[in-house]
């Protein structure tokens, strides 16, 4: 049980590391700023849905690419599970088990990036997802 917590916690970390750059994207420079906060940080007049639209493919790419390394390494790591299976039968349906789930992951990531271009293009954006 705790190595699953702390499985949990280290991808939750190594997701945040992902989209840190996402983050530091957001700010943009080219709206009027005025000065604000505690530490005197400067904040746009107002947002609209424009800024979102122009941050969600960065942040869309990211999350695609995140799920892709995932996918990847679970792949990866059942084939090295069926080699060392040894003709164990319940290590080799282990090994299946973990190669299935990696590639219904592949088909859901595909599907939600899918999803997400469908709806931009009938929200009529001319958004590249």
């Amino acid at each position: 049980m705790n190595k699953k917590i702390i499985g949990l916690l280290s991808l939750i970390l190594i997701g945040g590391l992902f989209l840190a750059p996402v983050v530091s994207a957001a700010t943009t420079t080219d709206t009027p700023l005025k000065e604000g906060g505690a530490i005197g940080q400067k904040f746009p007049d107002e947002y609209t849905a424009d800024d979102a639209l122009k941050i969600l493919p960065t942040v869309v790419g990211y999350v695609y690419g995140f799920f892709l390394v995932i996918v990847v390494l679970m792949i990866i790591i059942s084939g090295y599970m069926f080699v060392t299976a040894g003709g164990s039968p319940e290590k080799v349906t282990t090994a299946r088990n973990v190669l299935m789930y990696a590639l219904i992951g592949l088909a859901v990531a595909v599907l939600a990036k899918g999803l997400i271009a469908l709806v931009a293009k009938l929200a009529g954006t001319d958004i590249a997802v």
